[in-house]
């Protein structure tokens, strides 16, 4: 009896369990069919998701479709667009939900934009610099796509909505119930996010994983561009343990010194120019029979000139300062963010104070910008520069580009008139002299007054455009060339001559297919000038071997910092590069797995210089 009474009660426990078990599936199932029949809801909610989703399938059409076969990507998407949706769908909030799908549209959008000349997302230091796009709008519109006005539909279906009349249901309070369904959504989508990053080893070990050259890009639509800014914001302030310090031990400890070279007469003096997205395979290039650098073609057939037109592009969010910093210093950018936008004021060790070291030479910068720009003005303190000569210093009566900046053919005609009179680099000083033009600048639309290449035959665009601006900048570079010539010093002067970085960007591709002279590699050139070891080094190079290449070739190698590269000058130079992106150029089979380890590894070293300011700490104790 006692064992029926037991059994009975069992059963109805169960039977009970059953029950609110069913009872609560069928509120779910209940709560998700209203919040389908209540279309705005589910409108709201498609938009905002549909934004995150059509920001992936855009960033892929210009990158691969790698993303799109991770599980990652879509759970995020749908993850984000569940919580941007809340307003309308939790609270039914349209307008509000409204301006937030606009906005997150014009966020993803600006992305987009950025991606397609920095080949990233925005980096959250990057947001601080919002004041510089004054001087690249052009650049900017300039990277508008097709596929990007999906987003304008997706923000004018939003606000369509929120002003279409509220229906009868959206005038009652949500339930809780569907508040609970909702919630629950969220939580479960938050919780297959997290067990997919804890299979690669958290976020941070997952971000890492896709460091390479296969799925780098792919980390942004995998974890939406909010992720990056997370990821940037957790590794800004990474503390330096022992294991990273002897990390960063081990490797200089591999990185071998600079040896002295001969020289037949001393370099008492530096110049170094920038040119604005200057790429190598315009020079030496003839077209419709005319030559688009004649000068620097001229200047190449030089027998001390030094030519190397297979340098890897190495900068990173910061492009042009970032060139500065690769070149200058010989170090290489930041992994997340801007070096010129840290909190504090670094020490670098560079090759002005190298010459200035020896020979107490004086020190110019040579700008059309402002100081304000990338923080120039501050860089240029750190660098040890004496003197900035910026925008407001020159008459800008030869206008070139939207932002109608000085043109780089006067520009250089100022600069040597300022020379002659001896307002900068005056006879008898020693110099070092950094010149960084602008008219090379994207889009790369010259005056028709100031087009003296003259194309005639069909091209696409933005080539026929790029040639153009780079005959231009050529014509500036001949006047600069002439002047030096002219000096008495010229023969203890050492040109450099190189592009800050490539400037094709998204256009390389197709315009690679379409124009067999158009390199589909972003290279930048190196041309030096009383060089040592004079001819053509058709091997490839990185932006961060140019420092160490000019200290030897100078004969600084007496200066304590030899930079992170490794100079051409030396025999055992190895024939590679390691690009921004991880990629490798050249032919690794000969070369050694630790030499090849040890340079895709000089990034983060480099940022553990940067971020923990060991500059000094470094060189004092090489001395």
């Amino acid at each position: 009896m006692q064992l029926q009474i037991h059994l009975t009660i069992q059963h109805t426990g169960i039977m009970s369990t059953t029950r609110k078990l069913s009872n609560i599936f069928h509120s779910i199932k209940q709560s998700a069919e209203a919040m389908l029949r209540k279309k705005q809801l589910t409108a709201f909610w498609a938009l905002s998701t549909g934004c995150f989703i059509w920001f992936d399938i855009v960033w892929c059409s210009a990158t691969t479709f790698t993303a799109l076969s991770q599980p990652e990507t879509w759970i995020n998407a749908l993850l984000a667009g569940s919580v941007v949706a809340i307003p309308a769908v939790v609270f039914r909030m349209r307008k509000i939900q409204a301006i937030l799908i606009t906005l997150i549209a014009i966020w993803l959008e600006c992305n987009l934009l950025y991606s397609r000349t920095y080949f990233t997302a925005i980096p959250l230091g990057s947001y601080a610099l919002a004041g510089n796009l004054g001087d690249f709008t052009a650049s900017v519109t300039d990277s508008l796509r097709l596929l990007d006005i999906g987003f304008a539909v997706i923000a004018a279906c939003a606000i369509w909505l929120s002003f279409k009349r509220k229906p009868e249901y959206m005038q009652r309070r949500i339930s809780m119930r569907a508040k609970a369904l909702y919630a629950l959504c969220i939580v479960a989508l938050t919780l297959v996010s997290i067990a997919l990053n804890a299979r690669r080893g958290g976020f941070k070990c997952a971000w890492k994983t896709l460091e390479n050259a296969n799925y780098h890009s792919c980390r942004v639509p995998m974890y939406t561009p909010l992720g990056s800014m997370a990821h940037d914001y957790i590794s800004s302030d990474e503390p330096l343990t022992k294991a990273r310090r002897l990390e960063l031990d081990e490797w200089f400890a591999n990185q071998p010194r600079l040896k002295d070279i001969e020289r037949n007469a001393p370099i008492d003096n530096i110049v170094l120019v920038l040119c604005e997205s200057l790429e190598s395979w315009v020079i030496g290039l003839e077209i419709e029979g005319k030559e688009v650098t004649p000068n620097l073609n001229a200047l190449i057939r030089d027998s001390l000139t030094l030519y190397a037109p297979e340098v890897l592009t190495q900068v990173g969010a910061g492009r042009s300062i970032d060139a500065q910093l690769l070149i200058n210093a010989g170090l290489l950018p930041l992994k997340t963010g801007v070096y010129s936008m840290l909190p504090t004021p670094r020490r670098y060790y560079t090759l002005n104070q190298a010459l200035n070291h020896r020979n107490g030479a004086k020190s110019y910068l040579l700008t059309v910008d402002k100081p304000i720009t990338w923080n120039q003005g501050l860089v240029a303190s750190s660098f040890g520069i004496d003197t900035i000569v910026a925008r407001d210093c020159w008459n800008n009566d030869e206008k070139v580009g939207s932002r109608k900046k000085l043109g780089d053919r006067s520009f250089i005609r100022q600069i040597t008139d300022k020379m002659v009179q001896g307002e900068i680099w005056p006879e008898g000083e020693n110099a070092f002299i950094q010149i960084v033009t602008y008219s090379g600048h994207n889009p790369f639309v010259l005056p028709s007054e100031l087009n003296d290449l003259r194309l005639t035959e069909k091209y696409p665009e933005v080539i026929a455009n790029y040639m153009t601006m780079a005959h231009y900048t050529d014509q500036g570079l001949g006047i600069l060339i002439d002047y030096l010539k002219s000096r008495p010093d010229y023969q203890r002067t050492m040109l450099i001559i190189t592009g800050d970085h490539e400037g094709l960007a998204s256009y390389r591709a197709d315009a690679a297919k379409e124009c067999p002279f158009v390199s589909g590699r972003q290279h930048t050139p190196l041309i030096m000038t009383n060089s040592p070891v004079a001819g053509l080094y058709g091997a490839p190079m990185g932006q961060v071997d140019i420092y160490p290449t000019i200290l030897q070739g100078a004969a600084l190698t007496a200066y304590p910092w030899h930079g992170m590269g490794r100079s051409i000058l030396e025999a055992d130079m190895p024939h590679m590069a390691v690009g921004a992106q991880s990629d490798i150029e050249g032919d690794t089979t000969c070369i050694d797995n630790a030499v090849i380890n040890h340079l895709k590894q000089a990034r983060n070293m480099s940022d553990i210089i940067i971020t923990n300011d060991l500059m000094p700490e470094l060189v004092s104790r090489k001395n």
